[in-house]
């Protein structure tokens, strides 16, 4: 099944929630712990974004709430009250 491009160009609000945080195997990251923690905040609002973006997505393909579950990892009930009021 080919994949629908999910980007939308006329948002141009998306790059300014591209974060990336780059933790490494050393103590690096303890310098400045409160940037690490506001990077993550950041891309876990981004990243829900997208996942709503994905589910509209879906739905408009006719995908089922036990998919869209499945997918996300919870039930079907939980898929439905988190995302069915977009």
């Amino acid at each position: 099944m080919a994949h629908e491009n999910l980007i939308d160009h006329e948002d141009e609000s998306l790059d300014e929630h591209m974060v990336a945080v780059t933790l490494t195997l050393n103590d690096d990251w303890k310098d400045d712990p409160l940037r690490v923690i506001s990077g993550i905040s950041e891309g876990a609002k981004a990243l829900a974004k997208w996942q709503r973006k994905a589910v509209n997505v879906a739905r408009q393909q006719g995908r089922t709430w036990d998919e869209i579950g499945d997918a996300a990892g919870v039930s079907r009930q939980a898929a439905w009250e988190r995302f069915s009021t977009d």
